[in-house]
């Protein structure tokens, strides 16, 4: 098992609240070298000081040994996501049950789009990046046109609709929603759609 190491995460805790070693041994009573080594895991504190060192830093005993959440997501196992479009393909790489983000990998056909009806999204932020090829993304009518390695941060509430211009290859494109829509796996009201990577 692996060992459970506290002392950077009083750090980062520390440093979140802009304080100096000397300011937290001034707080806490407690030596500078002593909380150094506290926060390089070379000692191990007793509970009073270790109570005293949190309170000073603002982190909680709870969140100070809080495992950290993880969900991984396989290639295999991506759902597919209803989302406004045709002749692309759209899987969520985020967990269903994740609600502060969802991330959505869309590849399009060199005729794949967002569909011609313009649609938002009941989020607050959309990103927009292109891994591979060229789209052009109409936010209420004004055009942008993005290549490989660009992105394209909009309210995700303003309606909008993308088509690739790719003309060898097909598009690929990351799509970063924030917070995560409601239902990640289906988005009400959507034009109908034609998935045909062909």
């Amino acid at each position: 098992m692996k060992e459970f190491r506290i002392g950077q995460r009083l750090r980062h805790a520390r440093e979140n609240t802009q304080l100096s070693l000397q300011e937290l041994s001034t707080r806490t009573g407690l030596s500078k070298g002593f909380l150094s080594k506290v926060e390089r895991n070379e000692t191990t504190p007793s509970i009073p000081s270790l109570i005293s060192i949190a309170e000073a830093v603002g982190i909680s005993m709870e969140e100070l040994f809080r495992k950290p959440e993880t969900t991984l997501v396989r290639a295999s196992d991506r759902p597919t996501v209803t989302l406004p479009g045709k002749f692309v393909v759209d899987t969520l790489l985020t967990s269903i049950t994740e609600k502060r983000v969802a991330v959505i990998e869309t590849v399009a056909s060199n005729n794949g789009s967002g569909g011609d009806q313009l649609y938002s999204i009941p989020s607050d932020c959309e990103v927009c990046y292109v891994i591979q090829g060229q789209i052009e993304i109409n936010l209420d009518g004004d055009l942008y046109s993005l290549s490989a390695g660009d992105s394209l941060t909009f309210n995700a509430k303003i309606p909008h609709t993308w088509r690739s211009v790719s003309k060898t290859s097909p598009a690929k494109i990351l799509w970063i929603v924030a917070p995560a829509m409601p239902d990640p796996l289906f988005y009400a009201n959507v034009p109908e759609r034609t998935q045909d990577l062909k």
